[in-house]
């Protein structure tokens, strides 16, 4: 069953963490949400600002929640990724910014390109996006459908749902076991928005 296989990458709240605001510099912020493969066309420069609620908070953590829908990760844990080899991943690098706009540290962002048609429309309750109707505005009792995705897939992103990048539970066990710090993880069934 697909939820016993995946899980939905998420970020831990951390006492005194680098708060990311904004990314910076990233024309067409559609592709990257909705898993275009940028490899073609990598964009340079990029840059998360630090949130200024948050002045004092400059702990660097392997990944970060922000309110971009995207996945910044550290150098540690794209090197232990890119070690497993996983198709249509791409890294894209993106500078982290203090608060007087220095850079502090170089990070990427985790962009899936295997995007996979896996909801199970009889099962979810959607409600399809008025400006797009390859999106979806809100969803309730998500559930995958198992057949959609290849054995053999670890990574994907939900066509759909620009915010949710599932990972196989074995890989985000092996996350947890490595010790990499500032991701949580969700059940399927509990996703909702």
């Amino acid at each position: 069953m697909m939820n016993d296989r995946f899980t939905i990458w998420r970020f831990k709240d951390v006492p005194n963490a680098y708060v990311p605001k904004k990314l910076l510099n990233m024309e067409k912020m559609l592709r990257l949400l909705m898993g275009v493969s940028l490899a073609e066309d990598m964009p340079n420069n990029l840059q998360f600002s630090a949130d200024p609620d948050y002045p004092n908070d400059l702990l660097m953590l392997d990944s970060f929640g922000n309110t971009q829908s995207v996945i910044p990760i550290s150098p540690k844990l794209k090197a232990f990724l890119d070690e497993k080899n996983i198709p249509n991943l791409e890294f894209i690098p993106v500078d982290m910014l203090d608060h007087k706009g220095r850079v502090i540290a170089q990070y990427f962002l985790l962009h899936s390109t295997e995007v996979i048609d896996a909801i199970d429309k009889d099962e979810t309750d959607l409600e399809v996006d008025d400006l797009n109707d390859e999106m979806y505005d809100s969803v309730d009792d998500l559930t995958l459908m198992d057949e959609s995705v290849p054995s053999d897939i670890q990574i994907f992103k939900v066509k759909g749902l620009y915010d949710v990048t599932c990972i196989s539970k074995a890989l985000a066990k092996e996350i947890d076991d490595n010790g990499f710090t500032g991701i949580s993880w969700k059940e399927i069934s509990a996703y909702s928005c």
